[in-house]
């Protein structure tokens, strides 16, 4: 069942009283499930519990890692966490149109522009990738998105019977070793091995003295957010507060990691479970802050999310027959629990 128009009316009444000081509030719990181990890309939610943003707000917050096996979706649809985080945003309209539907709600975006690409090696004077110069080549990607590369081909002119797609895993071992020639991964992860190993005097020489390219998939007409936070539609309409709290607190943590990165690294760098060291943190936040921002979240406010990139992850979605119908913006995603 879909939040109804008048609860998010009342969401939006509530975000205009004033608020007691949190410390006089009620307390509350809340658990955010991730959607892989903890790294750097997600420094907002870390950082709002290590600078004490969610206590700040009255709520006693839990980590919760990801990882094979633990999808997000379910976990927070049956209540076993208040809030997920949705690696790509397309997941959630499709729990939501699936044969037996999730009702659950998009609430916020960590990566205002995603990172999402197709990766290739190439000498460090080579121009800019094009999508056209796929073809002839080989994709490595991982199952289930192989629609993506469908419609990005028919968005950008490929033809997609001169692109040979096989199956990767998560690293990108097979490119550096010539196996493949374009790679399905996060410009912020993937890419720091291309670089560490391109570094080694003893790198074979597919990679040796290269660099990396990338066609990132938003710029090439593949309207995508990523690290999206969701919660379930009986959360957002029991506990309006405590949505408020959450992302008032994550809004915060986000802010930190974009005006204090050095120190940002320092903090993650130590933080319970963070599976990344000081050096790749520095290296992530390099190339990780300026994707956590967009000219609408420069006006509206951090995590806050544009309907219009959800309609058009609906009409690629749609267009790509991986849902069954259409369905507007207000019924996958709402800012309305953001200060007004």
């Amino acid at each position: 069942m879909r939040l109804s128009k008048r609860h998010l009316l009342v969401a939006t009444a509530l975000a205009a009283w004033p608020l007691a000081p949190a410390a006089a509030q009620a307390p509350m719990s809340a658990t955010t499930q991730l959607g892989w181990l903890r790294n750097g890309e997600y420094a907002p939610i870390m950082l709002a519990e290590a600078k004490g943003y969610f206590k700040e707000e009255g709520i006693d917050h839990k980590i919760v890692d990801g990882g094979p096996g633990k999808n997000p979706i379910p976990i927070v649809a049956v209540g076993q966490a208040q809030f997920g985080i949705a690696t790509n945003g397309m997941t959630v309209i499709t729990a939501r149109l699936a044969k037996d539907p999730v009702d659950i709600v998009a609430i916020g975006t960590l990566f205002q522009q995603a990172p999402s690409s197709y990766i290739a090696i190439t000498a460090p004077d080579a121009p800019p990738l094009k999508p056209k110069d796929m073809e002839g080549k080989t994709l490595g990607t991982q199952p289930g998105t192989e629609f993506l590369f469908q419609a990005f081909a028919k968005k950008n002119g490929i033809d997609p019977s001169k692109v040979k797609v096989v199956t990767a895993q998560a690293t990108a071992e097979p490119l550096m070793a010539g196996k493949i020639d374009y790679f399905t991964g996060w410009i912020v992860n993937q890419t720091y091995q291309v670089e560490q190993e391109a570094a080694k005097a003893d790198a074979p020489d597919t990679v040796k003295g290269k660099g990396w390219r990338a066609l990132r998939l938003s710029e090439w007409g593949v309207p995508l957010y990523a690290d999206v936070i969701f919660a379930s539609a009986e959360t957002l309409k029991k506990n309006p507060e405590l949505v408020k709290r959450y992302l008032r607190a994550v809004q915060k943590g986000m802010q930190f990691a974009i005006d204090h990165p050095d120190e940002a690294v320092e903090i993650l760098a130590k933080f319970p479970g963070q599976t990344e060291d000081a050096k790749k943190l520095a290296w992530r936040f390099k190339l990780q802050n300026p994707l956590y921002q967009s000219d609408w979240s420069k006006k509206n406010g951090p995590l806050v999310m544009d309907p219009a990139v959800w309609d058009g992850m609906v009409a690629f979605l749609k267009d790509g027959e991986q849902i069954p119908k259409s369905i507007p913006a207000a019924e996958v995603m709402t800012n309305d629990f953001y200060k007004k």
